[in-house]
């Protein structure tokens, strides 16, 4: 009998040894999962802000050169086409984002507008509602992606 219940003892601490070892790598495996996920939200958030930070910039500059007159030399003229078309071709990579998808569209009209009209704009108030265009655009623009992205930490 007490042969039986030293043999007993035995398979129980191998049992419960071997429970403990299974739960020790689950945890390990789960937690790993866990982290990864986390991890790679990271990344794609910290990309994602990378890529709306560049948008800010490159609209930001654009909307500079033309309110401060900065594309009198052909070379600035296409320097600031340039820029309107990475804006242009941003509209495409920010569909997902509805309100700044629109902001795009119109921050890219009214700056098309303006570059093609070069300043010559019959009248004043041509030239003032022009350049109110171009600023209202641009501020609809920081407006969506500051709403876009205090909505999209949360998805993320």
């Amino acid at each position: 009998m007490e042969q039986l219940l030293t043999i007993m003892k035995d398979y129980t601490a191998i049992v419960v040894a071997c429970v403990a070892a299974s739960v020790s790598i689950v945890s390990l495996v789960w937690s790993t999962r866990l982290n990864e996920g986390r991890d790679r939200r990271k990344v794609l958030w910290e990309r994602e802000l990378n890529r709306f930070s560049e948008l800010e910039d490159t609209a930001g500059r654009l909307v500079e050169d033309l309110l401060s007159f900065n594309i009198r030399t052909e070379q600035e003229r296409s320097e600031a086409l340039e820029k309107l078309h990475v804006l242009r071709g941003a509209t495409g990579r920010f569909l997902r984002y509805p309100k700044i998808a629109a902001a795009l569209r119109e921050i890219n009209h009214s700056a098309g507008w303006y570059i093609a009209k070069d300043m010559k704009h019959e009248t004043k108030t041509e030239f003032e509602e022009a350049r109110n265009d171009v600023s209202s655009s641009f501020s609809k623009l920081i407006v969506a992606i500051d709403e876009t992205l205090k909505n999209a930490s949360n998805r993320l």
